[in-house]
């Protein structure tokens, strides 16, 4: 039985200010107190205690995305936001809660208190096979649930909106992590407020270990914090409001302001080495062409390491790659032969994003217009600055051998397929919309199915997620002319394909073919769900219920 009750008074110390009565609140104390070059920041901020690379002091945040332009990348550290938290078994208290604006980078957060120090949004580090008991408190005031993305967990612990945390109650969570070493993240589910959610700060990040990512860590000589960095993306819009309009809606919500762990244009001071960046698109919506270039523009190759389901059997050289919502790519970066001086950009690449705009409607009403903002979907612009400020002595070399990351057999299997589209208004799965308890897809456990997602042509790019499974990328057709110099192999898979997913990105007129084996260690039947992880697409109904069941 989940328990429910209300927030004790701790739970309820979060509860938000509107702008005018927190100034009202401070005293009269001025927002310059707060913009002092070098002064420390409040204990309870969420970075207070996040380590900031570079040699200048930290920047002040300001009311919606943390650092000013140019700040140091903020690298979590021991405590604050984005920390990495290692309950090691024991329980916890995740407590979802409003924050003032001037001390947080959003106007909610995840806050959790463990051994003595606080959490925000905190980075949970967990070993393959580890049990996890965690308590989600629910202060925000709105019905609100949280989807442990990529765990396969059951219907209970998924966290998929079926069952939510009503405003003031809690959920517990009691689930072990089966997931090989990889990269996952958690963010609210419930259904028609996920993308407002998360956008305002309620997402975090999960961090799987086993003995083969032990083993490219020290063949790397890579420690977490300081030469393994986590990197989650969002793109912002000035102000702390949520207010999607019809375009926001049928594009999804684009920001004007790309954001790297919570800064705009943040820079990193290096050494001459291998870096290791685990990059999370934590974006509602916009999705980005990944690349490294020199002072200069000019592009550098990177090496592929892992997908959103942990390593990949072997390293793969890249200039660029796609990431949508959602997905996650664990890179690696060589600046042992970089000079003190350089600068290396991270930054995401120009594209066409394959929009439609629908027709006017029988009633006359123009179509809404494209939700380009300051930052049209697909246009170029700079991430993060990598800066070499030190020479150091490093050789090591990328093993062979990442994982023991095996492909799913599709002999025999079931194939079935899912059209991608738009009618009446709404973004369809097989000409369906979302009705909670529905379950369209019924599959039978312990079986192996090839599924076909097809994007029509009048449409726009679906970055499709799988709740309690992870899938293999088979291949992909008539994909988009720029999409194809991209293929690394005769199917026309990417590299980001070559591992396990449980996200992939599917573009107009493409299809793509996965395959899925539905194993899982619950004896009774589970409901999951697929659906389209734009999150204004997902709120508006393209989703659809699946049932696994005996056989």
């Amino acid at each position: 039985m989940r328990r429910v009750r209300p927030p004790s008074a701790d739970d309820r110390s979060g509860i938000v200010l509107p702008r005018r009565r927190l100034l009202r609140a401070l005293g009269g104390i001025g927002i310059g107190a707060f913009a002092l070059p070098g002064r420390p920041e409040p204990a309870d901020h969420p970075a207070a205690t996040g380590s900031r690379a570079g040699n200048g002091a930290p920047s002040p945040p300001d009311d919606w995305c943390g650092p000013r332009v140019g700040s140091p990348l903020l690298v979590p550290g021991e405590a604050g936001l984005f920390a990495r938290l290692a309950p090691n078994g024991a329980p916890l208290t995740l407590t979802a809660k409003g924050s003032t604006g001037i001390e947080a980078r959003w106007p909610m957060a995840f806050a959790a208190d463990h051994r003595g120090r606080r959490f925000w949004n905190p980075t949970f580090a967990f070993e393959r096979g580890e049990r996890a008991r965690i308590e989600l408190v629910n202060a925000i005031g709105e019905p609100t649930i949280v989807h442990w993305h990529g765990l396969a967990n059951d219907t209970a612990n998924d966290g998929a909106g079926l069952t939510v945390a009503a405003p003031g109650s809690r959920y517990a969570y009691d689930f072990v992590v089966r997931e090989r070493a990889g990269l996952y993240w958690y963010h609210p589910h419930p259904h028609g407020l996920t993308a407002g959610q998360a956008y305002r700060g309620l997402f975090g990040l999960v961090v799987v270990d086993d003995a083969e990512d032990r083993a490219l860590r020290t063949a790397l000589d890579l420690a977490w914090g300081r030469t393994d960095i986590p990197l989650v993306l969002q793109d912002r819009r000035a102000g702390a409001v949520y207010d999607a309009t019809s375009a926001d809606r049928h594009h999804g919500f684009l920001g004007g302001a790309a954001t790297v762990n919570g800064g705009t244009d943040p820079y990193l001071d290096v050494a001459t080495r291998t870096y290791r960046f685990r990059i999370l698109n934590a974006s509602n919506a916009r999705t980005y062409r990944l690349g490294f270039a020199d002072a200069a523009g000019k592009a550098l190759s990177f090496t592929l390491l892992g997908t959103d389901g942990g390593l990949l059997a072997k390293a793969v050289p890249c200039t660029e790659c796609f990431v949508s919502s959602a997905e996650r790519v664990d890179i690696l970066v060589d600046l042992s032969a970089a000079a003190i001086g350089d600068a290396v950009v991270l930054e995401t690449r120009g594209f066409d994003p394959m929009h439609f705009d629908p027709p006017a409607t029988s009633t006359g009403a123009a179509a809404p217009a494209h939700a380009a903002g300051d930052w049209p979907e697909g246009a170029s612009r700079r991430l993060l600055t990598l800066r070499v400020r030190e020479r150091v002595a490093y050789r090591a070399v990328v093993p062979a051998r990442l994982s023991a990351a095996s492909e799913i057999d599709v002999a025999g299997a079931r194939e079935r397929a899912f059209r991608l589209g738009y009618a009446k208004g709404r973004w369809r799965i097989n000409d369906r919309v979302f009705v909670m308890g529905e379950t369209p897809v019924e599959v039978v456990r312990d079986t192996t199915e090839v599924w076909l997602l097809r994007n029509y042509h009048t449409s726009m790019p679906h970055a499709m997620h799988v709740h309690g499974f992870h899938f293999r990328v088979l291949e992909r057709e008539t994909s988009p002319d720029a999409l194809r110099p991209l293929a690394v192999d005769e199917r026309g898979r990417l590299s980001t394909d070559l591992g396990w997913k449980d996200t992939v990105l599917v573009w107009p007129g493409e299809s793509v073919r996965v395959a899925l084996r539905f194993a899982m260690a619950f004896p009774a039947p589970q409901t999951y769900l697929l659906h389209c992880h734009n999150l204004e697409h997902e709120d508006g109904g393209m989703m659809l219920g699946m049932k696994v069941v005996a056989g």
